[in-house]
C-alpha cells in the first residue's frame, strides 16, 4: 500500500481564521496547501462579513475537504471603538493579546465539539494556520481536549515580527503566549530557515526537533497560455500592495538617475505598480523625476488576473522593506515564480535575496541606491536582449520545481507522517 493510499485514512483537523473567497494571502496558501494533500480534511475556517472577497481563490479548494465549518466573524463596535481608543493612547495589551481576532475562537471551539459530538468524528491530527496567531490558542485548547498530534503553521514570526511595532508589555504578553504554543506542538512550521533562526533563538535547544520549514507554493495550473509577439514596449511589473516601510522609493529614485544619467536605457520601458500604494508621497516622487508614463500605478485586480499579468509582464518587481536581514518569504514571490518570468528583487539580504539569485534573478538592498539603479539598469540591459524569446519560462528549473504545489504537499505529507509516527 503507497502513502497516498495509508494518508487518505487519516482524519485531518484544520483551523484557519484565512481561506477562500477572503482576501488575505494566507487564504491562498491554506487552501492551496490543504487542496493538494491526500488526507481527509475537515477544515473550522472564518466567514468576516464586512472583508473582501474574491470568488478566484482557489474556488475549487473547499470541494476537496470532508467538511468545512464556515463561522461568522464581525468586529464588534465597542472593539472597533476601543481599538481606536488604544492607538490614539498608545494602550498596550488591548486588543493585541495576541491580535484582534481573538474573539472568534470561543465560536471556533464550540463549533468543533457541536460537530465531533454530532457526527462522532474523532480527528487524528490537528493543524492549526497563523495569522492571524490566535488561532494556535484554539490549537491549545484543542491538544487539552482530544490529546491530538498537533502542527501548527506560524508562517511567519509571531512575537518578534519585525513589522509589528509594540510596546514592552504588548510584546512580553506575546512572547508568553508564544512559548507556551511551542511548547505544546509537535511540530512547528515556518516558512524559511531565516524565520526559524529568529523564532529558535530564545528557546531550549532540546525544542529544535520541533522546526520544519515549509515554503508557500504556486500552482502551474492556475496561470494562462504565454501571449502571442506583442509592440516592442518592455512592461515590468510589481503586483502587491505597499504598506508601512515598504515603499516604492527606492525603485523611484533609480529610475530619477537613470533618467539623468542615460535616458535611452528607460525608452519604450513602463513599470507598473498594481495595487494599494500609501496615501502620502507617491504622487510627488514621480511627477517631474522622469518621463510622463514610465511608472503607471494600477488597483488591485482579482487574484487570476494578477496571475495573468505575471505571465504576460516581460519582467517582475519585488519591493521589500529596508532591513539588516529579511525573515520573510512572500507568497507573492511564489506566485512570481510560478509566472516564469524575470525577476528584480529590491530586498535586503535574507530569505527573498537567497532565492531569487537561486532562480538567477537579480538583488539589490532597497537602502543601497547606488545597487538598485546598478540592478536595475542590468535588469532592463537583460530584458532587451531577451526580447526574441520573451514568451519562454524563466528561472531555474530545479529551483522552480521546489515550489510547485504537490512538491510542497510531498513536503507536508512527510512533517505529517513525521509527527503519527513519532
Amino acid at each position: 500500500m503507497n502513502t497516498a493510499t495509508i494518508l487518505t485514512k487519516i482524519k485531518l483537523l484544520a483551523v484557519s481564521f484565512s481561506f477562500p473567497p477572503l482576501v488575505y494571502p494566507r487564504s491562498i496558501q491554506v487552501a492551496r496547501l490543504l487542496k493538494h494533500l491526500p488526507v481527509s480534511t475537515v477544515l473550522v475556517c472564518a466567514d468576516e462579513r464586512r472583508a473582501r472577497k474574491d470568488s478566484t481563490l482557489e474556488p475549487d479548494a473547499e470541494a476537496r475537504l470532508e467538511a468545512c465549518l464556515r463561522l461568522p466573524f464581525r468586529f464588534p463596535a465597542v472593539q472597533a471603538a476601543a481599538e481606536k481608543l488604544a492607538r490614539t493612547l498608545s494602550l498596550p495589551i488591548l486588543w493585541k493579546n495576541p491580535d484582534r481576532y481573538i474573539s472568534w475562537n470561543r465560536a471556533a471551539l464550540n463549533a468543533i465539539k457541536r460537530y465531533c459530538e454530532a457526527t462522532g468524528y474523532r480527528p487524528d491530527l490537528l493543524v492549526t494556520f497563523g495569522q492571524p496567531m490566535s488561532v494556535h490558542l484554539i490549537g491549545l485548547a484543542l491538544k487539552e481536549r482530544y490529546r491530538l498530534p498537533w502542527v501548527a503553521h506560524f508562517s511567519d514570526p509571531w512575537a518578534d515580527n519585525p513589522i509589528n511595532k509594540t510596546d514592552p508589555l504588548t510584546k512580553a504578553v506575546n512572547r508568553r503566549l508564544e512559548k507556551k504554543v511551542l511548547g505544546f506542538v509537535d511540530r512547528a512550521v515556518f516558512t524559511c530557515q531565516q524565520t526559524v533562526d529568529l523564532v529558535q533563538t530564545r528557546y531550549p535547544k532540546s525544542w529544535g526537533g520541533k522546526f520544519r520549514v515549509l515554503p508557500h507554493a504556486f500552482d502551474p495550473g492556475l496561470y494562462p497560455s504565454p501571449p502571442g509577439m506583442k509592440d516592442p514596449e518592455i512592461t515590468i511589473r510589481h503586483v502587491g500592495n505597499f504598506y508601512r516601510s515598504r515603499s516604492p522609493k527606492p525603485l523611484f529614485h533609480a529610475l530619477a538617475r537613470l533618467h539623468q544619467a542615460n535616458r535611452e536605457c528607460l525608452a519604450d520601458v513602463v513599470f507598473e505598480l498594481i495595487g494599494v500604494l500609501p496615501r502620502s508621497g507617491a504622487a510627488s516622487l514621480i511627477n517631474g523625476k522622469f518621463p510622463e508614463g514610465l511608472v503607471r500605478i494600477k488597483a488591485s485586480v482579482p487574484y487570476r488576473d494578477s496571475l495573468g499579468l505575471m505571465a504576460s509582464a516581460e519582467g517582475l518587481l519585488v519591493i521589500d522593506a529596508p532591513a539588516e536581514k529579511s525573515v520573510f518569504l512572500p507568497s507573492k514571490l511564489i506566485d512570481y515564480i510560478g509566472a516564469g518570468r524575470p525577476i528584480l528583487g529590491l530586498t535586503p539580504p535574507g530569505a527573498s535575496a537567497e532565492v531569487i539569485r537561486s532562480l538567477g534573478g537579480w538583488v539589490a538592498d532597497p537602502s543601497d541606491i547606488e545597487a538598485v539603479t546598478s540592478a536595475v539598469r542590468s535588469f532592463l540591459l537583460f530584458l532587451r536582449q531577451r526580447s526574441l524569446e520573451k514568451n519562454s519560462v524563466w528561472g531555474d528549473p530545479d529551483v522552480r520545481r521546489r515550489y510547485t504545489a504537490d512538491c510542497v504537499a510531498e513536503q507536508f505529507v512527510t512533517i505529517l507522517q513525521d509527527v503519527l509516527h513519532s
